[in-house]
């Protein structure tokens, strides 16, 4: 009776496997280094989930750099052009029509990297790109909700901001941590992902925290999250935060990593979960959860040749 009964237990114990494996959720802890005082171990769990990008359209010509991306009613999106492109957002829909076009008279497209919005529907436009590790002139500019804008032009909130801990512009090269490309607000804070530029590449995503407030900040080190020992896992390109559920995600080159069930704003301390791209992507440089439970994804194309707009069905 034993010998059977050790048989049964055997068989449902590789029945469970196998049904764990078909739901694409394996428990998988990434190697890294040592755990040290910056780096408070998740209380949650950690797995890896696989998914699929669907291409949906290509985005309208005037977004050949999109990198940046947020969705203000359903159906209607906005995106930015990276660096050195005009001051301007726009506005479009699945069916790749450009449906309008705002100009925020007050800046300058620096380096333009990342949307947020907050509870109030207003944009936080991020110009603090910096692969130089050297910018004094950080600003996140922030507007209305861009569809209660009745015209094509309007007037941005500053922020302007510094780094508690940047003391040298730029830093030694194995401290370049200071290029930011993904933010998210948060009960009244902004908070911002670095890409990591650092050689030898330290393989970390560095937090900072600073008030959603207009003026001069300063962004404080709020922890920090490894990713990997590549460029492709560990440079952090966008973020987004899902308002119904709290789950931040963040983007790299290859896949995503999704946060979740973590206390107050410490968000590397819940569930992990990672979710690589089963096909490569191009030059991947936003996303935003879906108002459902997926996301979307745009990547940068050429003035010839825009990037395509991804959808995500998890």
């Amino acid at each position: 009776m034993a010998r059977v009964t050790n048989v049964l237990v055997n068989i449902l114990i590789a029945a469970l496997f196998v049904w764990t494996l078909q739901q694409g959720c394996v428990r998988d802890i990434p190697a890294g280094p040592p755990v040290g005082d910056d780096d408070p171990p998740p209380s949650g769990q950690t797995f890896t989930v696989p998914v699929i990008l669907t291409p949906v359209v290509r985005l309208p010509g005037v977004l050949y750099e999109s990198s940046g991306l947020a969705l203000s009613l359903p159906g209607r999106f906005w995106s930015h052009n990276d660096s050195g492109n005009e001051n301007k957002i726009y506005c479009f829909d699945l069916a790749g029509n450009l449906l309008k076009t705002i100009t925020v008279a007050n800046s300058t497209n620096v380096d333009w990297e990342d949307f947020a919005l907050d509870d109030m529907k207003r944009l936080y436009i991020c110009d603090a790109g910096n692969n130089d590790n050297n910018r004094r002139d950080l600003k996140i500019y922030r507007i209305p909700d861009p569809e209660s804008v009745s015209g094509t032009s309007v007037t941005a909130e500053v922020i302007s901001f510094t780094y508690d801990d940047q003391t040298s512009f730029p830093p030694p090269a194995s401290l370049r941590h200071y290029d930011m490309e993904a933010v998210v607000w948060y009960s009244d804070s902004l908070f911002l992902f670095t890409k990591d530029r650092s050689n030898p590449l330290s393989g970390y995503t560095r937090m900072y925290k600073m008030p959603a407030t207009p003026g001069t900040q300063t962004a404080r080190y709020a922890g920090r999250f490894y990713l990997g020992t590549t460029t492709a896992e560990v440079r952090v390109t966008a973020a987004d935060i899902d308002r119904a559920n709290g789950k931040v995600v963040l983007l790299t080159a290859r896949r995503l990593i999704v946060f979740s069930n973590y206390t107050g704003s410490r968000f590397f301390e819940g569930n992990i979960t990672y979710h690589p791209f089963t096909s490569a992507p191009g030059q991947v440089e936003a996303v935003i959860f879906n108002g459902t439970d997926g996301y979307y994804l745009t990547e940068e194309g050429t003035t010839s040749s825009p990037g395509w707009i991804y959808r995500i069905d998890n």
